[in-house]
């Protein structure tokens, strides 16, 4: 496949990568500051974007990593960083890397769960 038409499907070297972010707080209250934080110093400062959504305690996003030469895995460190560094965050998943545009999804339950209260 020409290199015009890979870019065009999202193949080969412009495959864009995503995974599964699942957020528990230990708090009700304060969630939209919370959001708010979370989008502009997580994911916007790393070049990411973001769709989901959540209330009160839980948020359930998928994180558009992009491509491999934007080193994804480094942009997710930084992401999981800003969790581990916040007080109002209980635990965090995060998902099997997959191809946004062809990739299947598949939701994560209970999987690769890293938890902070301990």
């Amino acid at each position: 496949m020409k290199k015009r038409l890979r870019k065009k499907k999202h193949y080969g070297e412009f495959t864009e990568w995503g995974r599964q972010l699942v957020v528990t707080r230990n708090r009700k209250d304060g969630f939209d500051d919370f959001l708010d934080a979370f989008i502009e110093e997580a994911i916007e400062s790393n070049g990411c974007y973001c769709g989901g959504g959540g209330k009160e305690d839980k948020l359930d996003v998928i994180v558009e990593l992009g491509r491999r030469s934007d080193n994804p895995d480094a942009k997710l460190s930084r992401i999981t960083a800003w969790l581990d560094a916040r007080t109002d965050v209980k635990n965090w998943k995060v998902g099997k890397e997959f191809d946004l545009w062809h990739g299947d999804f598949q939701d994560i339950e209970g999987e690769n769960e890293h938890d902070d209260s301990a």
